[in-house]
């Protein structure tokens, strides 16, 4: 061992980055040694034909690609950019915004970022930082970077990639530069992420002097396979149940899925995204409306199919979106919809409340099969907070489903992919699935640290995986938990759960709000301002807090919590903020909304 140590200790620092090292590893994995032995002459005589790859290379800026997500789509983008710039032999460092330091922006040459939006315009938690350090007095000018952004949204919504555009406009304020305009992403990005690679590898071409040698990288003849929204894992459904009564308002099931732990890796606090089949009755008038086969075949994306399974598995039909209700508005003429078209508040407002069986059946045109899938969007993946831990059920995935009904202009409504998992699937049929990380909602990483989880409704779901880790890992921290909904006989979800763990004394507190048992509704955040000096003396011992839910609820929440603050630590309004704010700014104000 001393002579192994004494032998890398004389190794000289190595002139590859950490993505060449990884690579140069893994790519060396399990060789024997006599092939090691070969590979080194090859590696060597390389070196020898061609020397001033390794003197020049090396002088080449390093690209930074950062990225910030909420569900995995960012993380995905600038992955995918990763690679192909090191295929084309540019160095890179890829980095999430959470482990990045803002003030390194004065370092950087040459930055790509690639950003979500959440809530109302907000960034993802993991870029609070990095926006605050660019809101602050003492940010320095950037007048050496230059810098591209790709922007992930959905125009459905009012604040269309606002993190994106906030985020150059902060650039350019400290004078940085623009490598490429910014792109603003849409629902169906993968199209425009295509684009935007070839348009930053040439870019990278004007920077990097043609004449300068570029590192190309071992290639890996053996690669993992990653499972992600272009590449999901077929799960298998183990059991459905429902966990609210028959004669409660909202119908919720509980899934379980088995997937290999060897293939499906995730943590407590992550989502799954998943792919569903849309309603066969739906599909069926569609097909009568428009007056076309399901037989017919069609052209999706590069693959030959028939209509009728494009509908039902690869087009959205259940979520309509501003572009399509403009599109259909040009194939109609309809002065209604062109009137409509013309407010882009009314237009968002029609498309929330609206499917596209609506559109088809109110405003009918003609189209043909190629036109109508050409039309509509690519099916997005439905993201479900995991209601398991990998630590107490390693082959299996837990989900908590709310059947989204409703009825409205004289037809009954069903979510697409919550009518898909609690009306049509079945125990023993696969379900397409991918791990949507969420590194913004994690356990604290001491397990002594209390943590308080508040959440409404199927919002309840992590917490359940977040005890069950804390069981498994032995943690001591103390846990609170204030869960709100409708009924106490009808909605309280996973109430034997919560009793058993009340029992065992994981759970040390347990705080209910039913909002229908009682004429004067309380919410959870009612049983915060209720128990609130209970709660401040659980921050002021170094509690995290979770909220997990509607967006509405985490604003109500976040109001009590600073009442909460100014009024048991006797401080005025500003100070209370302030210290509100320094939870976030901490990493012990979590939150999960939609």
């Amino acid at each position: 061992m001393q002579i192994a140590a004494e032998t890398v200790a004389n190794i000289p620092a190595s002139p590859l980055s950490g993505l060449q090292f990884s690579r140069l590893q893994q790519a060396l994995e399990g060789l024997t040694p006599d092939q090691l032995t070969w590979a080194s002459g090859y590696l060597a005589g390389q070196g020898a034909v061609l020397p001033a790859v390794q003197s020049v290379a090396n002088d080449s800026p390093v690209m930074t690609i950062l990225y910030a997500t909420h569900g995995g789509n960012a993380r995905n983008v600038a992955e995918n950019l990763a690679s192909k710039a090191t295929n084309n032999g540019y160095t890179s460092h890829l980095v999430s915004a959470e482990s990045y330091r803002p003030r390194d922006l004065s370092k950087e040459k040459l930055l790509i970022v690639v950003i979500s939006t959440q809530g109302e315009g907000e960034p993802p938690e993991s870029a609070q930082e990095l926006f605050k350090y660019l809101n602050g007095k003492n940010t320095t000018s950037l007048a050496d970077l230059q810098y591209a952004i790709f922007g992930l949204g959905d125009s459905s919504y009012e604040f269309f990639c606002q993190a994106a555009k906030d985020l150059d406009r902060l650039l350019q304020l400290r004078n940085a530069r623009n490598l490429l305009a910014r792109v603003d992403a849409d629902v169906d990005f993968e199209t425009r992420t295509s684009e935007w690679n070839q348009a930053v590898l040439k870019q990278l071409e004007q920077v990097i002097p043609a004449d300068q040698a570029r590192i190309i990288p071992l290639q890996q003849p053996h690669t993992s396979v990653r499972y992600d929204r272009n590449h999901p894992y077929q799960a298998e459904v183990l059991e459905k149940r429902r966990i609210t009564t028959e004669d409660a308002v909202s119908e919720i099931d509980h899934l379980v899925l088995k997937v290999d732990p060897d293939s499906i890796r995730y943590q407590p606090g992550e989502a799954l995204g998943l792919f569903f089949r849309n309603d066969p009755a739906q599909i069926d008038e569609i097909l009568s409306r428009t007056g076309l086969s399901g037989d017919t075949d069609v052209s999706l994306h590069g693959e030959t199919l028939p209509l009728s399974k494009a509908l039902s598995e690869r087009l959205e039909l259940t979520q309509l979106h501003p572009t399509v209700v403009s599109a259909w508005t040009s194939l109609s003429g309809n002065p209604a919809l062109i009137a409509l078209n013309k407010d882009q508040n009314k237009l968002r407002q029609f498309s929330h409340e609206h499917q596209f069986i609506d559109l088809l059946t109110a405003y009918p045109v003609d189209i043909n099969a190629e036109g109508l899938v050409k039309l509509l969007h690519r099916q997005q993946p439905r993201l479900y907070s995991i209601a398991s831990s990998q630590a107490a059920y390693e082959d299996e995935i837990h989900l908590t489903v709310s059947a989204l009904q409703y009825k409205a202009r004289g037809r009954q409504y069903l979510g697409g992919a919550s009518g898909y998992l609690t009306r049509r699937i079945d125990e023993g049929d696969n379900l397409g699935i991918y791990i949507a990380e969420n590194s913004s909602f994690k356990l604290p990483k001491d397990g002594n640290t209390p943590i308080i989880m508040i959440g409404a409704g199927t919002g309840v779901a992590p917490y359940r995986a977040f005890l069950q880790e804390r069981e498994s890992r032995g943690g001591t921290g103390q846990n609170w938990l204030i869960f709100g909904n409708r009924n106490f006989h009808h909605d309280f979800l996973y109430q034997t759960d919560w009793l058993a763990y009340r029992k065992s004394g994981l759970l040390n507190r347990i705080s209910v709000a039913f909002s229908r048992d009682h004429e004067d509704r309380a919410y959870v955040q009612n049983r915060l301002s209720d128990e609130g000096a209970e709660i401040n003396q659980w921050l002021q011992e170094g509690a995290h807090v979770y909220v997990c839910g509607g967006l509405n609820m985490e604003k109500a929440v976040s109001q009590s919590l600073k009442e909460i603050i100014r009024l048991h630590g006797r401080l005025d309004e500003e100070s209370a903020a302030e210290q509100f704010e320094s939870l976030r700014t901490q990493g012990r104000y979590l939150r999960d909304v939609y």
